[in-house]
C-alpha cells in the first residue's frame, strides 16, 4: 500500500482545515493506508512532527520515506517549502486547496507553481477553481467533508446545561462557530455580530437560543469582550451563549435545530456540510455558492438574516437526507487514480 505523508494542521485549535486533516488521517489509517503527518498548528503534539519546530533532519527523512505527499497548508511559506523538498525527492505531489483570497499577483504566482510542481490540485469549490485556473488535467474539485471516523467528544457541562434549560423553556436551539474572531474587508469575518443583533429581536430570542463557539478565544480577545458586553447591556444572557475554547462542533450540531453560518467571505465551509449531513437546516451567507440544501441570506444583512431565521424556527421543514457516498473510494482515486 501507499505510503502518504499528510502536511496541515491537526486540532487543536480547531478549524475547517486542521477538522478535515484529523478525518483524513483516520479515514485512511482505518483503510490500511500507511500515513505520517507533519503537523503545521501553532499547538505542537507530542506524537507528530510539526514544521514549527525546524527539526530539518526528521523532516527530510519524513518525506523520503513516503510515496505521496499531500499538502493542505494555508500558510504560503509552508506549502512553498513541502512543495519544494516534494520535488526534490520526486514524489507524487497532491495540493488541496482549503480557501483563496489572494490577488492577481499571487494568484498568477501559484498558478505557474502548482502547474509546474504538482500532480493533482484538489479545489473545495467551484469558486476556487475558477479564481487559479489550474489546467483542466490537474485540478479537481471535492469539498472537504468527511464524517468523523471515531466516537465525538463529550460536550462541555455549560453548554450542556444551558441547552437543557433552553428545551426545558421550549426553545429551539441555534448553534453557529468561529476559529476565532478575525475581520475581512472591515467587517467580522464569521458574523458573530450579526447573529448577536439578530437575537435582540423578540421574535428570536422567544423562541430560541444561541450557541456560538470561538475555538481560538487568545486571538482578538478585545473583540471578544466588546461583544460580551453587547450580549450583556441587551440583556440577552439567557438566550445567547458564546463559548470560548475548542470542541466537537459535529457532536453540538447533533443538539441543535438550526446552524448558522454567517461568514462574509468563504471555502466550501466544513459545518455546512456537517450540518446537511446531519439533516440540520443550515442559514448561510450567499458570500459563495453553497450546497443546494443551504438556507440562504444577503450577505451581512441583519434583516435578511433575522427574517431566514425567524422563518425556519417557525416552520422546520423535514431536512433528513441520507449520505451513500463512498469517501474513501474518493481518496482512494485521488491518490492512485483508480
Amino acid at each position: 500500500m501507499k505510503r502518504i505523508l499528510i502536511c496541515g494542521p491537526l486540532p487543536p485549535p480547531i478549524g475547517g482545515v486542521s477538522v478535515h486533516v484529523s478525518r483524513l488521517f483516520d479515514l485512511l489509517s482505518n483503510n490500511s493506508f500507511h500515513v505520517a503527518i507533519c503537523d503545521e498548528s501553532s499547538i505542537r503534539k507530542y506524537d507528530f512532527l510539526n514544521i514549527r519546530s525546524l527539526s530539518f533532519i526528521k523532516y527530510i527523512r519524513l518525506v523520503k520515506n513516503c510515496d505521496i505527499v499531500h499538502i493542505h497548508s494555508s500558510v504560503s511559506l509552508f506549502r512553498l517549502v513541502h512543495l519544494l523538498f516534494s520535488f526534490i525527492f520526486r514524489k507524487k505531489i497532491i495540493v488541496t486547496i482549503h480557501s483563496w483570497r489572494s490577488g492577481c499577483v499571487n494568484s498568477f504566482l501559484w498558478r505557474k507553481i502548482l502547474n509546474l510542481v504538482a500532480d493533482k490540485v484538489v479545489v473545495v469549490s467551484k469558486d476556487i477553481k475558477q479564481k487559479l485556473s489550474i489546467d483542466e488535467s490537474k485540478i479537481e474539485v471535492q469539498p472537504a467533508f468527511i464524517p468523523p471516523q471515531s466516537h465525538s467528544s463529550e460536550m462541555p457541562l455549560d453548554i450542556l446545561d444551558f441547552i437543557s434549560k433552553a428545551r426545558d423553556a421550549h426553545k429551539k436551539i441555534i448553534v453557529s462557530n468561529a476559529f476565532r474572531l478575525a475581520q475581512h474587508n472591515g467587517q467580522d469575518l464569521y458574523g458573530l455580530d450579526l447573529c448577536v443583533e439578530a437575537f435582540s429581536n423578540i421574535e428570536i430570542n422567544s423562541q430560541a437560543v444561541l450557541v456560538f463557539i470561538i475555538s481560538d478565544p487568545e486571538y482578538n480577545h478585545a473583540q471578544i469582550e466588546k461583544i460580551m458586553v453587547s450580549v450583556k447591556s441587551q440583556r440577552l444572557e439567557s438566550c445567547v451563549l458564546i463559548y470560548r475554547g475548542a470542541i466537537d462542533f459535529f457532536n453540538l450540531l447533533q443538539h441543535a435545530d438550526v446552524s448558522v453560518r454567517a461568514t462574509n467571505t468563504d471555502g466550501d465551509a466544513l459545518s455546512v456540510r456537517e450540518s446537511i449531513y446531519l439533516g440540520v437546516p443550515c442559514i448561510s451567507s450567499n458570500c459563495v455558492k453553497r450546497p443546494k440544501e443551504a438556507i440562504l441570506f444577503n450577505n451581512r444583512s441583519v434583516k435578511s438574516l433575522t427574517d431566514k431565521i425567524v422563518k425556519t424556527i417557525t416552520i422546520k421543514e423535514n431536512s433528513n437526507t441520507f449520505d451513500a457516498t463512498n469517501y474513501f473510494d474518493i481518496y482512494r482515486k485521488i491518490y492512485l487514480g483508480k
